[in-house]
């Protein structure tokens, strides 16, 4: 497996062919960690997304994360994700159940709207200086927002959204929101580290850090706040890789 962070390496695997961002590893960050999950080999490719290459408008709907299967272009990280699991079954994510699967997409749907705080406190917004004070209100907002979440996992009694032994495909479509939240403390202060009160929560988050997947491809908190640090302030993606190795 090769993981690519230079602006517009091409290569191939298994006629598997990934075209995740240079700037920003949100969105694919989750059909990578599908892919780990189920131990499908793959090569990844950075897109710079202020200048995208001709081959890559030309050949794909020009959005990031895009698969290339078969000669198969499948693009949008959920749906990816969905195709990887359909047409690689052998370590299934998504429940058997139907209505369960059902339950977990309108869950997910629920906790990708903690961008709408978690935003404002984690990126640099372009001609617009976001204070202390008014993050420390955002954050606030994300806790509450959060909550919901620490319900849904004393409900189900589980350590994962998919039972007691490992993640699903729902948890694994969440954890990039989490990767950022569990880095805000060394982003800014301790202000901004999740309650002690949300049990469930900070374990899943623990437990989701044990995974293969994640320890693959994941960063440690103070890493990831470093590379951040970096990115807000000079755009350099691959400045903020290199100089936070082994944090």
């Amino acid at each position: 497996m090769k993981l690519f962070f230079d602006q517009e390496c091409y290569s191939w695997c298994h006629n598997k062919r990934l075209h995740p961002f240079s700037i920003d590893r949100f969105v694919s960050e989750r059909t990578v960690l599908v892919m780990l999950a189920k131990n499908i080999p793959f090569n990844m490719v950075n897109i710079n997304l202020k200048n995208k290459p001709d081959w890559f408008l030309q050949s794909t709907p020009g959005a990031v994360p895009v698969i290339l299967h078969k000669e198969k272009i499948i693009p949008d990280s959920l749906i990816a994700c969905d195709y990887l699991d359909e047409v690689f079954p052998e370590t299934k994510l998504h429940p058997q159940d139907p209505s369960q699967k059902a339950i977990d997409r309108v869950f997910v749907g629920k906790q990708s709207s903690m961008m709408q705080f978690l935003y404002p406190i984690f990126a640099k917004i372009p001609d617009k200086d976001v204070t202390y004070d008014e993050k420390l209100v955002f954050f606030e907002k994300l806790v509450n927002h959060i909550e919901g979440f620490e319900t849904e996992l004393s409900k189900r009694g589980t350590s994962f959204l998919g039972g007691k032994e490992s993640p699903s495909m729902a948890d694994y479509m969440i954890w990039p929101f989490f990767e950022r939240v569990d880095c805000l403390p060394f982003l800014i202060d301790d202000k901004f580290a999740l309650p002690s009160s949300l049990t469930h929560v900070n374990a899943w988050i623990k437990g989701m850090r044990e995974t293969k997947a994640v320890k693959e491809y994941g960063m440690s908190p103070k890493r990831l706040a470093k590379a951040t640090a970096i990115c807000n302030e000079l755009a350099d993606y691959n400045k903020a890789m290199k100089e936070t190795v082994g944090l």
